[in-house]
């Protein structure tokens, strides 16, 4: 069934190939965005109509939002590094944005999608960390928990919304997803290593490279939120990730030898990069046997993810 659909934070990563999808499938598409990444407003005003604003902005969201019958929000500010050096405005945009999209789509009697991150889970040991396992967030003086502090609030926001109120509310926790079109300029790890290589500069890796991730191709998080949306519970909520763990370091490894790189691993204390005060995860993976159960399952591999990237920087 095509349905009228809004799309907060539609000119980011995963908003772009959101919108392409959505687009591609016959739905019509708003996009609300401050444009504050730079997108290219040709391609979403091709797809969708834009609605050039600030989540923050009440009376543009509810201009975004109007006849809307689904609403995926996904508008954030991205990037470890852009989050530290932005606090006030990354829990800002999380809770009043939240509130603003949760208050329209109310009006509207939209559904919502409220895009998480598997920051929320901060310095949990459990692992496969899994949905309804135990939140362990680090020292609140510690800046580099802003981030994980304001997605937490955001979803507790959503679904408190959903249980007083029965506005319909799923929620998305996404696990470090990756793919063609992502920037490495807010610090995303695989961009930013696959542009050092194909440029011969060196690999930055943070510590001693020995901490995790577990990466997801946006193809694969896409289905699943897919599915979530067409099969998930009302105020639910939902790990969306892949089932590869590799060492930041590995990963430097790997891309060096998909590019035929021969550019060196430069290995930089965390404190020289972020602070004295930066606390790092030392695995992050997630257990995705909830969505998995609605028919998931990732189908790119690592390798096959990496090297679409890296033809996407090679413009092949």
């Amino acid at each position: 069934m095509l349905v009228r659909v809004l799309v907060t934070g539609g000119a980011g990563f995963i908003g772009t190939h959101l919108v392409r999808r959505l687009a591609e499938q016959g739905h019509q598409v708003t996009v609300l965005d401050d444009l504050s990444t730079g997108a290219a407003r040709s391609d979403l005003t091709r797809l969708s109509r834009l609605v050039q604003a600030d989540v923050r902005d009440a009376e543009g969201v509810s201009q975004a939002a109007r006849k809307a019958e689904c609403v995926y929000h996904l508008a954030a500010v991205v990037g470890v590094r852009h989050a530290l050096q932005n606090q006030v405005r990354s829990l800002t945009v999380d809770w009043e944005g939240t509130k603003n999209v949760l208050e329209a789509a109310e009006r509207e009697g939209a559904a919502v999608f409220v895009a998480s991150s598997s920051a929320v889970y901060g310095k949990t040991e459990r692992l496969p960390i899994g949905e309804k396992d135990d939140i362990v967030l680090g020292n609140t003086h510690l800046p580099s928990w802003t981030y994980s502090a304001a997605k937490l609030a955001e979803e507790l926001l959503a679904r408190a919304w959903s249980a007083e109120r029965g506005l319909p509310v799923k929620v998305g926790r996404f696990f470090n997803v990756i793919g063609p079109g992502q920037t490495g300029a807010y610090g995303m790890v695989v961009p930013r290593f696959v542009e050092a290589a194909l440029k011969g500069d060196p690999l930055v890796v943070y510590g001693r490279g020995d901490h995790t991730r577990t990466f997801v191709d946006i193809r694969d998080a896409l289905d699943g939120l897919e599915r979530v949306m067409r099969q998930g519970g009302w105020g639910e909520v939902y790990n969306i990730g892949g089932a590869e763990e590799i060492t930041v370091l590995e990963l430097a490894r790997r891309v060096l030898t998909l590019t035929g790189s021969s550019s060196p691993v430069r290995l930089v204390p965390f404190e020289d990069a972020f602070g004295p005060d930066f606390e790092e995860i030392g695995r992050r993976v997630p257990d995705i046997r909830r969505l998995r159960a609605l028919g998931y399952e990732p189908r790119r591999t690592l390798e096959e993810t990496l090297q679409s990237i890296i033809e996407e920087k090679r413009g092949v």
